[in-house]
């Protein structure tokens, strides 16, 4: 699924030119350092909260009606080699007084193949930062810090956001340098309940990939349109690692090691069969876990956002992964749409219960008292 939609591109388009406009019009670079320290007898920070230990400045790329503004930096991973560029968004509530010593969650939001060399998702196109924290005013989400990296080394080729023997380190970039990035520049929870992904058709199956290979890291993932195995050309001449790199393969070793039920979970409510012959019906059906859960371990939960439209062998193939994974450990759900691929449709879609669902199993910043 990670062909190139015409409204992706569209979307595409956009942004790249918003991104390479410049922001001089935007105002003054960003810190988001500690205004003042603490002083004696304040509250003490909580132990599972990580202060930011190496504050940089980020140059704003637009600013919002609410005054808070998206901002990015180019960062060369200490770890991937990768350079490229991060956006970043804070919500209103992240400088309020009685959250100056709360942690906030982040929401790492992953563009698809077309996002190359920006990311979409910072554009006032989507509007997913305006919704935020429109969804955050009504009690429908957390507050979200909403991290925007670039996913992909260049535009011709996909990564499968992994470390493909020969290539850039595009797996360590997601899991390691941009989280780095962002623990060194804002409040954020020591707990894997702090960290999720939200992303788009290749950015959809990374982001599912990143739960289920690090989730000691992070905890939920919305994945709007994914594959369901790892289908980047680059992978050829290296079968090992590709099998590495495929949810079926890092979902069975995590139930493994949780120890949670090694059997068939509770069907869902449409077959693989079915949808192979009429794609999915609107719904937003979770796939029960099996009744025996993990004895160890942590637990990740996935929702696929799938459009009426997906091509039918795709659906089938996600729909059959997502029978084997949902046991143990591991949480599923679908919320199918009307409509097909489609970037705008999966940030939509988003905000019809999904992003409420991710809130439910991820921690929000605590006032203090």
């Amino acid at each position: 699924m990670k062909h190139r939609s015409a409204t992706l591109c569209v979307a595409f388009v956009l942004s790249a030119v918003a991104a390479l406009s410049g922001c001089s019009s935007d105002g003054d670079p960003v810190s988001f350092a500690p205004k003042e320290s603490a002083k004696p007898g304040e509250t003490k920070v909580a132990s599972d909260v990580r202060m930011p230990t190496n504050p940089r400045t980020w140059d704003p790329q637009r600013t919002l009606a609410d005054g808070t503004r998206v901002v990015h930096v180019d960062l060369k991973g200490p770890k991937s080699g990768f350079t490229g560029r991060v956006w970043a968004w804070v919500p209103k509530q992240y400088d309020r007084p009685e959250y100056k010593n709360s942690a906030f969650p982040v929401l790492m939001a992953l563009p698809g193949a077309v996002g190359y060399p920006t990311n979409y998702f910072f554009s006032k196109e989507f509007r997913l930062q305006e919704r935020i924290g429109e969804a955050a005013d009504k009690g429908e989400s957390l507050p979200f810090i909403v991290i925007m990296p670039v996913l992909n080394a260049n535009k011709d080729t996909y990564y499968d956001g992994s470390d493909i023997p020969g290539q850039p380190k595009m797996g360590t970039w997601i899991s390691d340098d941009v989280p780095d990035l962002v623990r060194e520049n804002f409040r954020t929870y020591a707990d894997p309940k702090g960290w999720g992904f939200f992303g788009s058709s290749s950015g959809g199956y990374v982001g599912m990939k990143m739960v289920l290979q690090y989730p000691e890291r992070f905890s939920v993932a919305i994945a709007g349109g994914p594959d369901a195995a790892p289908d980047s050309p680059l992978w050829n001449g290296h079968p090992k690692e590709k099998q590495e790199n495929s949810p079926a393969w890092l979902a069975e070793q995590l139930i493994k090691k949780s120890g949670g039920a090694s059997g068939p979970s509770n069907s869902p409510s449409s077959s693989a069969k079915a949808d192979a012959k009429a794609g999915p019906k609107p719904n937003n059906s979770p796939a029960p876990s099996a009744a025996t859960g993990p004895t160890t371990g942590y637990k990740v939960s996935i929702s696929f956002l799938m459009g009426t439209k997906e091509p039918k062998a795709e659906v089938a193939a996600l729909d059959k992964l997502r029978q084997e994974i949902t046991k143990g450990p591991i949480e599923t759900k679908v919320t199918s749409f009307e409509g097909g691929h489609d970037g705008y449709k999966y940030t939509d879609t988003l905000f019809n219960g999904d992003l409420k669902w991710m809130s439910d199993r991820m921690r929000g910043p605590v006032a203090a008292k």
